[in-house]
């Protein structure tokens, strides 16, 4: 029992860490070859912890094999068109412009019902009002709407618009992120004006604060210190 108790400890932080090393995209839009890998990492990972007595230097070396091999062929995809297109394939466009390419929807087995209902996803009800209907090479549609259906833009309209401005977590649960702080050219000086404001005594009974470069603060304290008062 022991032994699977450690194996597994083992096993998870290693698994972590090769997802992490093949990138943030291999979590939210899987490649055709990051499926696999993903596949193939977690039967190996499996094996060691349900059978005590197969290898665990044996699994360790798979995974980083297929980690290697991984990020070679992600790599070379980056590097070289063709490669890119072996490897991933090319994004498949279902329609353009009044025509149906029903030839590339039979080759991805893509029905008029799938279509469709990727049409009525993004607010459209009508093959009339969008221009293009594409997937991409990770399996997502895109549908690219008619300039007269698109949703207006400040833009279109002639008006101009202060930058967007990114809110960064300050206090997460009572913590202080010093990383942000200083990211917004802030200091400890300033978190305890901001504080002393909200009249909060200390950083550890703020549940969440967030702030801009333009100091829009937004505070939220925590309930448990709230109801300890």
């Amino acid at each position: 029992m022991f032994t699977t108790f450690i194996r597994t400890i083992i096993m998870y932080f290693f698994v972590v860490l090769t997802l992490r090393l093949l990138g943030k995209r291999q979590i939210g839009e899987l490649e055709p070859s990051e499926l696999v890998v993903t596949i193939v990492i977690s039967e190996v990972a499996a094996l060691p912890i349900q059978d005590p007595s197969q290898s665990l230097i044996n699994s360790l070396v798979v995974i980083f094999l297929l980690l290697i091999l991984e990020v070679l062929l992600s790599f070379g995809a980056y590097k070289s068109f063709a490669a890119r297109k072996l490897f991933y394939g090319t994004p498949s466009v279902f329609y353009e412009k009044g025509v149906i390419n029903q030839k590339e929807m039979k080759k991805q087995r893509f029905n008029l019902n799938d279509l469709m209902e990727c049409i009525r996803n993004t607010g459209a009800t009508s093959l009339s009002e969008v221009d293009f209907v594409i997937m991409e090479t990770n399996g997502n549609v895109s549908v690219i709407p008619k300039t007269e259906h698109r949703n207006v833009s400040m833009g279109d309209l002639g008006l101009s618009a202060p930058p967007a401005q990114i809110s960064y977590i300050i206090i997460d649960n009572g913590s202080i992120n010093h990383n942000n702080l200083n990211r917004l050219g802030y200091n400890e000086t300033w978190l305890e004006k901001q504080l002393k404001a909200k009249k909060i005594p200390k950083a550890a009974e703020v549940f969440c604060m967030t702030a801009d470069s333009l100091g829009e603060v937004v505070i939220i304290t925590n309930e448990k210190e709230r109801k300890n008062k």
